[in-house]
């Protein structure tokens, strides 16, 4: 039986300072190290607000939950994605014409991050998301746009700027492009109906060492947003961390490697704690240096969704006991509707059980918690104890058993003490297509994707910020926006 700690904080934001080190392409000691704060609470944060309760906070995850599982559901339900096909620039779209949607909602909840293009460089805050690939920022001149908090990017100012060709193989990455005198117009959409278009470009990525060095990483592919609608959490932008090639990590991965990691902080932890999230080669030594020797579970594609990291999860444990009356098949994959599944995303708060799973989880935990239950409407959580008069509360253990890894969840990667009076509740939701692994079921365990050889390593630690301060780079300082 595991106890539980008061949980403060719900959601995540990635405030990045991007460190290298020996950013050439013959080198192995490739580096780029982020440091992620919290949203909700963080002064930094652009959805900061000192006069949420932590009550609000845990409503709104559940709700930016939810709305990203719909999301997901939208593109898993319009099958394999066909690249490269053409749309009409000239009309007008509506809020159903998009044929292609990528799952992140106009509010995601979780990451953002800075990044610096052009020439000299212009530094914006955009979105960072591991369910899309593009990476966009809203341009000078905008036709369309939502009020961000920096000005527009302006590519007139860039003397690195150039647009992509139409018939280059760039172009041909996209779900939907135009021909507009000969370049390569785009239109992306998500799964709650926003959407940005405008031109694919290539400019100058910089990336910017915690000692004030810089290193620049040229011909970058991004959308230059020009008609762009949603609000996107009041940021610039949005940088695409899922599988495709066009992403954020695939486009560095020829510098740096085609892995990335993060281990996520205690949500109790204070709003001046950070997580260490790493791409390139550095993840991998990062991770062999654990005390607990990583162990890895193969990534699965999905064709009907090929950004999403899919894994294989055969069952689960309540204190080491499989739970009766999930069914074998309850997380498989169908490769060839695209249906069910499991993935892992750190953009969601609260895991989305599929309801044959959930259920039966339910069940079994409501029988072995002798805590006073109390209704948890309101929340929006289903299943909610009195913990009021309870000193030093204990839970059982859940086990989720991946293929090759068994991850452990502790009280703290379970249950939500939402308030001040002890209501705390699980925080696991469920859905009727798939499931979603999030980030508080995440927390305090070093993830390594090394999607060069399909495969995602999970380790346990003791302290995620003691992680990063012994593997942050030399010189690192205080992250900054």
């Amino acid at each position: 039986m595991a106890t539980l700690r008061r949980l403060n904080v719900l959601v995540l934001v990635a405030v990045v300072q991007i460190a290298f080190a020996n950013l050439s392409s013959c080198e192995n000691d490739k580096i780029i190290s982020v440091g992620l704060k919290h949203l909700d609470h963080h002064v930094d944060s652009p959805l900061h607000n000192a006069h949420t309760t932590f009550a609000e906070r845990v409503h709104s995850a559940v709700k930016r939950s939810q709305a990203r599982a719909s999301a997901f559901k939208s593109i898993v339900a319009a099958g394999v994605t066909p690249r490269g096909m053409n749309f009409d620039s000239t009309i007008e779209l509506s809020t159903k014409a998009s044929s292609f949607q990528s799952p992140v909602a106009a509010a995601p909840g979780g990451y953002i991050m800075s990044i610096s293009l052009g020439t000299p460089p212009q530094t914006r805050t955009a979105i960072a998301d591991t369910g899309s690939d593009l990476v966009w920022l809203q341009c000078a001149p905008c036709s369309v746009c939502y009020q961000q908090p920096d000005p527009l990017f302006d590519p007139r100012k860039s003397s690195t700027y150039k647009k992509i060709r139409y018939f280059s193989s760039l172009c041909g990455d996209l779900p939907q492009v135009s021909y507009n005198w000969g370049y390569c117009t785009y239109r992306y959409g998500y799964g709650d109906q926003s959407t940005t278009q405008g031109d694919f470009a290539l400019d100058t990525l910089t990336l910017t060492a915690t000692d004030g060095s810089t290193q620049a990483v040229p011909d970058f592919a991004f959308g230059c947003g020009k008609r762009n609608q949603g609000t996107f959490s009041g940021t610039d932008g949005l940088v695409g961390l899922g599988r495709g090639a066009i992403s954020f990590n695939e486009q560095i991965g020829s510098l740096i490697g085609s892995k990335f990691s993060y281990c996520l902080v205690d949500a109790f932890s204070s709003a001046t704690e950070t997580s260490p999230l790493i791409f390139g080669d550095a993840a991998e030594s990062t991770g062999n240096s654990l005390k607990v020797k990583m162990k890895y579970t193969p990534l699965i594609r999905n064709p009907a969704a090929d950004t999403f990291y899919y894994v294989k999860l055969n069952g689960i444990l309540v204190n080491n006991k499989a739970v009766s009356g999930i069914r074998s098949s309850a997380f498989a994959l169908n490769v060839l509707t695209g249906q069910g599944g499991v993935i892992l995303d750190s953009g969601t708060t609260i895991t989305q059980l599929i309801q044959s799973a959930y259920i039966p989880l339910l069940t079994k935990l409501q029988s072995l918690i002798q805590y006073t239950q109390i209704d948890s409407s309101q929340i929006g959580l289903d299943l909610c104890y009195d913990l009021s008069g309870v000193a030093n509360p204990t839970f059982p253990s859940v086990t989720f058993q991946f293929q090759g890894v068994d991850l452990v969840l502790p009280a703290n990667n379970l249950f939500l003490q939402v308030d001040n009076q002890g209501t705390t509740c699980l925080a696991f939701a469920g859905t009727s297509d798939f499931t979603i692994i999030g980030n508080i079921q995440q927390q305090n365990h070093y993830f390594l994707y090394d999607v060069a050889n399909e495969r995602v390593g999970i380790a346990p630690v003791d302290s995620c910020s003691t992680l990063k301060s012994r593997d942050a780079p030399a010189g690192s300082a205080k992250d900054e926006l």
